[in-house]
């Protein structure tokens, strides 16, 4: 599934919800207000557009906290 088809995604922002660095390997997506990710459907469909998802962060007290995915079987 395309990370812009996910219900939580706010396809107004950035590029159809999705903005990538290319160079520094980091895709950001945005939210709608007041809506949660689903870690699990954005790891999935990274590994589905074949990129192997990493990472994710969240801010915690105006500071980045890295959380690290579990791995995916193909």
């Amino acid at each position: 599934m395309k990370l812009k088809r996910l219900k939580f995604v706010d396809t107004k922002r950035y590029k159809s919800g999705v903005e990538m660095d290319v160079k520094a390997q980091l895709l950001t997506v945005a939210l709608k207000p007041g809506q949660a990710p689903d870690d699990n459907l954005i790891a999935k469909s990274v590994w589905d557009a074949g990129y192997i998802p990493v990472e994710w962060y969240s801010v915690v007290k105006g500071k980045a906290k890295a959380h690290p995915y579990p791995k995916i079987k193909e």
